[in-house]
């Protein structure tokens, strides 16, 4: 990322966006914050869930929730852009992972389900390990499109009632490129 960083910095592009879910991303505050004072520069970080004991289970390669929304504060204190994107929604409870994400970030929340084919003809969809993961652990019902509209129902209100604004799909994601 410093390599790819120094280039964008002779070159910047007129928006950049990094997704990532790695808290590694603050070793290079100072050229983050260089650049956004070159580009629009967005940062998305990922925050999957809200239970500790679930995201061992999904991602335990992945840094933890509390280092990512940490790193989210971090960014945010340095005065880059960084949007707590809820996703892929892993089980949780989504009232407390919007309050999680609310508190780090002053930005709208995006969030996003896992996806299944049935349900999203084109682009990326949920691998046949989280599956078997899910059914192995008993969230079966996580990947059913009826109970993720009805969790990201419940956290679009908590975020609503928060006075942000909350988007899945290509109405979230596309906030990123304004």
């Amino acid at each position: 990322m410093p390599r790819i960083l120094d280039e964008l910095l002779l070159r910047p592009p007129k928006v950049f966006v990094i997704q990532t879910r790695g808290p590694l991303i603050v070793r290079d505050l100072a050229e983050l914050v260089e650049l956004s004072g070159r580009t629009t520069l967005r940062v998305s970080f990922s925050i999957t869930t809200n239970r500790e004991a679930v995201r061992k289970i999904y991602e335990p390669h992945c840094a933890t929730i509390d280092c990512r929304l940490k790193a989210i504060r971090e960014l945010r204190a340095a005065g880059i852009t960084t949007f707590a994107t809820l996703a892929p929604l892993l089980p949780c409870d989504p009232e407390e992972l919007a309050a999680s994400a609310l508190e780090a970030t002053d930005q709208d929340i995006i969030g996003d389900p896992l996806h299944i084919r049935s349900v999203k003809p084109h682009g990326a969809t949920t691998r046949e390990a989280t599956f078997a993961i899910s059914a192995k652990h008993g969230f079966s019902a996580w990947l059913e499109p009826e109970f993720q509209r009805e969790v990201t129902e419940h956290i679009g209100a908590t975020v609503c009632q928060a006075g942000r604004g909350f988007a899945t799909g290509t109405e979230g994601f596309g906030w990123l490129a304004q």
